[in-house]
């Protein structure tokens, strides 16, 4: 460099800057295993000594700041990089193949000592790439130690990036001087040997990194969980006889090409246009349904109990096919079209082929099928039946070609279906999946599946992506590339007879006792649900120590950082049944829980333990509030006053006998001065100066309610929004109180500060 021009130096510098946010970018695209941000930086350490490559290194960082202000950060990883291959160069470190091992391996140690410690600064202990996140995941569900977890993490992204990055460097030297010397072929087999073991490595640990990750989004929740990202995430609606289905019951779900949803009842046929269900009953051919299908062309073929079979087209029955036209009952149970063009409908006596062909007409009659409850159709030519006794039938190109019935204790074949890669899947009555090849006309057994916390398999379903999903009589529950996990339906539990993936992604399972339910996708989680902890009212939530802890009525809940995992500890168990009104985490990283009969409680990360009460001059046993003030004091009330903590001890106490009128507190405020606004239930709001009550805000202070219930501070001035209980109202800096009389709503509880100009009311009338 030292021979080129300034300008030759300029664009040098630019392009490892810009290699340097090309990685970067496209790693974050691709989601890859690694930072891919260092490669400008070790180049143009080598080529322009250790100052400039730290100099490029820190440019990079800066400029990503756009996308990720924490990039700033982590310039400190960058200058480690640009000295360590800027002196290694100086030292001919690269001359030759120890060289390189030696530089890379400080680079990983490096890198590592300075990112772990500014992870936990700044992203409590995680990474933030998905790949280092998931190794943290999965080893910290297998109880490995969370600080371990997250040196372990950071380790397989920089060993992936570190050598990748500095191999890449040698290659090109090594290549550079082939060019050059009069060893080539030497020097190109040393480099190409050692660069590539090194590669091989890299991409090893790459490889195994991603199957962590990708077996931590498995397995974190254990056997019969929900995957990382799964159903158990959508929200739930029951349809019954209180909202839309007056029967209160569901046969089955189809949807024809037009997106109308088509349920079949016992008590008729019902249309769902995706507002409102319509009872359809001008078809005279159609009281109840037992079944529906939809083929090819988009007919829709309705089997009822007592009318044998009615198909339509656009909303017109076009063809009745009973007993007295051929049908061997007037009770179809099942249909399904095969794929050689035959219909397969089968009866309660026996199954019928039939042919559409300038008409509907029947072709055979399979006399030995008795009562088929579930048929299925391959695409070569393959179709499959259960019958209510639990014989499973193979039928090939119109020909029967086996039977089988299960002879396994109490236990029969209920339904079937093909899998995706012509498997055939047999669902049992009990909680068995036989899987048969059937390749060769006959019956090839495989091992079957067992599908725990299910019982009595009623229908198995396929979608476009090769999730299988369950319905049985005692839930639902699905298998996906992650394994197998039981779906949360809570109260919709029981005899679940078929399901339908719809064209926007919903799900629909409908049961001969509860109705219909939807599964929607929405941006919201609903955590108890996907858990499947049992439900409590909610009263607080804070974050401490990679959980999250949930206050309720009835005790203290915990999840992991995903909310995919409920967490139990000692804390959990002991607060078990208590009620929680408020929880604070302070700045020393403890955190304070108001109990509601049992004062508050202070716990450390170290499970060390402190209570205030009745017993050591604090308000009481009913904590309410608890907070933090500017200078590291603890204020907390309840329904008998206001508490001032300091270093574990109870400094100060204000009760009714010391001014505060009423001692009922609701909510608490630190204004810019030190004052203490606390406002009460009944007698407004209470103003504290150094510990002792100096004013109390009433209705003659310009409030509309001496039930203060919230009080969040004006983003925009010292102002103070007010919550009360008829209304809201605004205290200027100056102390005055004006009601907004503008406001359209009464009933209103809190205040949520989005911005200066943007605040959201939340009420009983929504938000």
């Amino acid at each position: 460099m030292k021979n080129r021009k300034t300008w030759q130096i300029i664009i040098f510098v630019v392009m490892c800057v810009g290699l340097n946010l090309g990685g970067k970018f496209f790693t974050a695209w691709l989601q890859l295993p690694l930072w891919a941000d260092s490669f400008g930086t070790a180049l143009g350490a080598y080529v322009m000594g250790p100052v400039c490559g730290a100099i490029i290194g820190v440019t990079g960082n800066l400029a990503y700041c756009v996308v990720n202000h924490l990039s700033a950060v982590y310039s400190m990883t960058s200058i480690a990089i640009g000295l360590i291959i800027g002196i290694g160069a100086r030292r001919h470190w690269f001359d030759q193949f120890y060289g390189f091992m030696k530089a890379a391996s400080l680079a990983v140690v490096t890198a590592l000592v300075v990112s772990v410690p500014l992870n936990f600064m700044f992203t409590s202990g995680y990474t933030g790439d998905i790949w280092g996140d998931g190794v943290i995941e999965y080893l910290s569900d297998k109880g490995v130690p969370f600080v371990l977890c997250c040196i372990l993490g950071q380790l397989a992204l920089e060993f992936v990036d570190k050598v990748l990055t500095i191999a890449a460097v040698y290659l090109a030297i090594l290549l550079q001087r082939a060019g050059r010397g009069k060893k080539r072929m030497q020097a190109q087999k040393a480099g190409a040997v050692g660069t590539a073991m090194i590669l091989c490595l890299a991409f090893g640990l790459s490889s195994f990194t991603m199957s962590i990750k990708a077996a931590g989004a498995g397995e974190s929740s254990g056997e019969g969980a929900a995957p990382t990202s799964g159903y158990n995430d959508y929200v739930q609606s029951v349809y019954s006889s209180n909202n839309g289905l007056p029967c209160g019951e569901a046969n089955a779900i189809v949807q024809t090409n037009d997106g109308v949803l088509w349920i079949g009842t016992y008590a008729g046929l019902y249309r769902y246009n995706g507002r409102e269900f319509r009872w359809i009953d001008n078809y005279e051919s159609v009281k109840n349904v037992n079944c529906l299908y939809v083929d090819e062309e988009g007919r829709l073929w309705i089997g009822t109990n007592d009318n044998g079979l009615s198909i339509v087209i656009r909303e017109e029955v076009v063809n009745v096919l009973n007993q007295d036209s051929g049908l061997p009952s007037d009770s179809v149970r099942s249909i399904v079209r095969s794929s050689d063009g035959y219909y397969y409908i089968g009866t309660t006596s026996s199954m019928q082929v039939l042919v559409m062909n300038n008409g509907l007409k029947a072709v055979d009659t399979f006399e030995d099928i008795h009562y088929a409850d579930s048929i299925t159709a391959d695409n070569n030519g393959h179709v499959a039946a259960v019958t209510n006794d639990g014989e499973l039938f193979l039928i090939t190109n119109g020909v029967i070609k086996g039977a089988l019935t299960r002879p396994e204790g109490d236990d029969q074949f209920n339904c079937c279906t093909f899998a995706p890669d012509g498997t055939l899947m047999v669902g049992s009555s009990t909680n068995k999946i036989y899987n048969y090849d059937i390749s060769d006309d006959a019956f090839k057994a495989y091992p079957a599946r067992d599908c725990s916390g299910v019982e009595g398999i009623n229908n198995l379903t396929y979608l476009d992506d090769g999730t299988m999903f369950i319905s049985t009589d005692t839930g639902v529950a699905f298998v996906d590339g992650n394994g197998y996990h039981v779906l949360n339906t809570n109260d919709f539990d029981n005899s679940i007879d078929s399901m339908l993936h719809d064209y926007q992604g919903n799900l629909w399972f409908t049961s001969s006792r509860l109705g219909l339910l939807r599964l929607a996708k929405s941006p919201f989680r609903d955590i108890y649900g996907s858990i499947g902890m049992e439900r409590d009212v909610v009263n607080t939530i804070v974050y401490w120590q990679n959980c999250y802890y949930i206050g309720t009525d009835d005790g203290l809940d915990a999840v992991d950082k995903t909310c995919h995992r409920q967490v139990e500890n000692a804390l959990t168990k002991e607060l078990e049944g208590r009620r929680i009104r408020c929880m604070y985490v302070d700045e020393n990283d403890h955190i304070w829980i108001c109990t509601y009969g049992s004062g508050l409680i202070e716990y450390s990360p170290k499970e060390e333990k402190w209570a205030y009460n009745s017993e050591n001059g604090s308000f009481g046993n009913k904590a309410r509030i608890v907070g933090g003030l500017s200078d590291g004091t603890i204020i907390a009330a309840g329904d008998t006053g206001i508490s001032y903590i300091r270093d574990h001890k109870v400094v100060n106490t204000i009760r009714h006998e010391d001014g505060l009128t009423n001692a009922t507190i609701l909510t608490l405020k630190e204004l810019k001065d030190g004052t203490i606004l606390a406002g009460t239930d009944g007698d407004g709001i209470a103003v504290i100066k150094d510990g002792k009550v100096t004013d109390c805000l009433t209705r003659d202070n310009g409030l509309s309610s001496e039930v203060i219930l919230r009080m969040v501070k004006d983003p925009k001035t010292e102002g103070m929004f007010v919550v009360t209980s008829n209304s809201l109202c605004y205290m200027e800096p100056d102390g005055s109180i004006r009601v907004l009389d503008k406001f359209p709503y009464f009933n209103n509880y809190d205040i949520w500060v989005k911005d200066e100009d943007t605040l959201f009311v939340m009420s009983s009338a929504g938000i």
